[in-house]
Parts: C-alpha cells; structure tokens; sequence
C-alpha cells in the first residue's frame, strides 16, 4: 500500500515532501506519479490572491492512504473530489467513517485541519480533485461574516463530521474538467485557471448561503447555544427514514424551550427546522438517485415516503427536477 501523511499549510511543501516520498521530481509544480503507484499527476497552483490550490488526476495502481493529520494550527480546505471507487473507499474525519463501495463519490465539501482526514482507497481507484487551502480569515470573508471566532469552528467541525457533502452538478464538473484539460508541455493559462477556481469557490459558498445563512447569526446569541444547535440539526437529519423528531422532543434533548430552539435555529440555519429538514431530506434523495443504484420508488421508501407521488411532488418543489429527469443527468 502507498500511504502519504501530512499537516502542511502550503501544497508547495507538500508536492516536494510528496516527490521525495515518491522518488521523482518536480517540474514547474507538476509532479507525475510513477508507474507502479498511479497514472496521472499531482499539481499546485498559487493564485493571485495568496490561496493555494492543488490538483490531482491519476489512476491509483496500488491500495493507498492519504492522511492529513489534526493540527493545532486552524485553516480549512475546500475540496471538489471525483472518486470512482473499483472496490471500497473509506472515508474518516476525526472519529466519523463513512464506506463506499464500486460506486462514484462526487462532492464538494469543507474540511478543518483541527480534525485528522483520510481517504484510504484501494487499486483502481480513479481520483479527480481540485483542492483549495483557505485561511481561517479568508474563510470568515466567503461565508459573509467577519467575526466568527465561536460559530464558523463550530458549524465546519460538525457539519464536516457528520459528512454534508454536496453532490457535484453538471456546472461543477465542467469548471473541474477545464481546469484539467491543459497538458503540462504546453503554455498553461494561469489567468484562465485561476477564474475556472474562483469559480468553484463562488458557486460552493452561494449555495452554503442559499441552505446555512450563518451571515444571520446575531452576536448575542450565545457560543453554548449555536453549539447546541448543531447538535439538533444533527439528531434531526440522521435518519430519514424514520418519522422526524417533534419539536417538543427536539427541544428537551437541546434543554431550552421551543420558542427558543426555534428562533436560533432559523437565525443559524436560514428557515425553520421543518423546511431545513425537508430540504436535507430531499438532497439525499438527490444523492441516492444520481448513484444510479436506486429507482425513485426505492428512493421514495428509503427517505420515507410510502406515497411515490408525494416524493416526487416534494422532490420537484425543491429540487427544480422530476425525480427521473435527475437519474437522467
């Protein structure tokens, strides 16, 4: 197995401690894998505005583990994974593990360098990534708030522990491909893959703030609250296909009245605790339908619709889609 471990804060050091671990060199910020690990390449780009981005793109030859340990030091990476697992992937942020099998892992997501991370994937795998390295600063500007020493760590380690990933869509996939399109033997343009980043960047933090609208929180609510309220939203959306926890028990678990659970709940999360939860549950339907394994019957059974007509109305209300038009793209 190839394994790779790192904390590092710059992909600059990490491709050069990643070429020494692989014996080859680097040239121009590409480093090509060698044979008997992978086909493809790793790259890192620096952009104009100080962020670091890395991109991969490479067939693994061998079982393999990529582990960026916890660090003292806060930052955070955005990550656009395309995985298209032979056999089995697994998937760890601190003591959460999810495992996919013979099947493609699209996503967008956030992580903290507070939590270890791992990928840990066997022979065959297919990985296309576009990474970026976001200060905790940086991070504070794209989600809209400037003082966010208590709510942002909060809201990015839980909500990166209980894995709210977002499903790539069509306009994702494209801004990746153009980005990887480029040989290394030609002229890259920098400027060119440098908007096709921001891009990414602005999409993924426009659809963080049309479903988690923290630009809202007000500052005299307290720490210990918006903690709690994360706990909430992770009891609430946990399973959906069993029937949703009543307010009454939601508010007992958070030991605070409803009027007040409510309240902070829709200045955290942007809506009432309801239509949040309607919204996850239909952006799981979302996911089970774009795997490809699962009819919309079978879709509408496991988030709990016994009624294939009322999940395919609600799944349109939210998701602008017929159910069947969705396994179609």
């Amino acid at each position: 197995m190839f394994s790779f471990e790192y904390t590092h804060s710059s992909y600059g050091e990490m491709i050069n401690d990643l070429a020494e671990r692989l014996h080859v060199k680097v040239k121009d910020n590409w480093l090509f894998f060698p044979e008997d690990v992978g086909n493809g390449y790793y790259r890192v780009l620096q952009l104009s505005n100080g962020l670091d981005v890395n991109i991969i793109n490479c067939r693994m030859n061998r079982d393999w583990l990529l582990h960026r340990k916890g660090d003292t030091e806060e930052y955070y990476t955005l990550r656009f994974d395309e995985l298209v697992i032979e056999k089995n992937i697994r998937i760890g942020i601190d003591t959460d593990v999810i495992e996919r099998k013979k099947e493609t892992l699209a996503v967008a997501y956030l992580t903290s360098s507070l939590f270890d991370w791992y990928y840990h994937g066997t022979k065959g795998t297919t990985f296309k990534g576009v990474n970026i390295l976001i200060p905790k600063v940086w991070l504070g500007k794209l989600m809209g708030i400037e003082v966010f020493d208590d709510i942002l760590p909060a809201y990015i380690s839980l909500k990166s522990r209980s894995f709210t990933m977002e499903p790539l869509d069509a306009v994702y996939y494209q801004l990746m491909n153009e980005i990887m399109e480029e040989d290394p033997d030609t002229p890259f343009p920098y400027l060119y893959a440098e908007n096709r980043v921001q891009l990414l960047m602005e999409r993924f933090f426009t659809r963080i703030h049309s479903r988690v609208a923290l630009a809202d929180v007000q500052s005299n609510i307290k720490p210990d609250d918006i903690y709690t309220v994360f706990r909430i939203e992770k009891i609430l959306v946990e399973n959906f296909s069993a029937k949703p926890k009543s307010i009454e028990e939601l508010s007992r678990k958070a030991t605070m009245s409803s009027t007040k659970l409510k309240k902070i709940f829709k200045s955290v999360f942007g809506m009432p605790i309801y239509e949040y939860y309607q919204q996850k549950r239909m952006q799981k339907a979302g996911e089970l339908l774009s795997s490809g394994k699962y009819s919309v019957k079978q879709v509408a059974s496991i988030i709990g619709y016994t009624n294939v007509s009322n999940f395919s109305t609600a799944f349109k209300k939210y998701m602008k889609e017929e159910p069947s038009n969705f396994i179609e793209s």
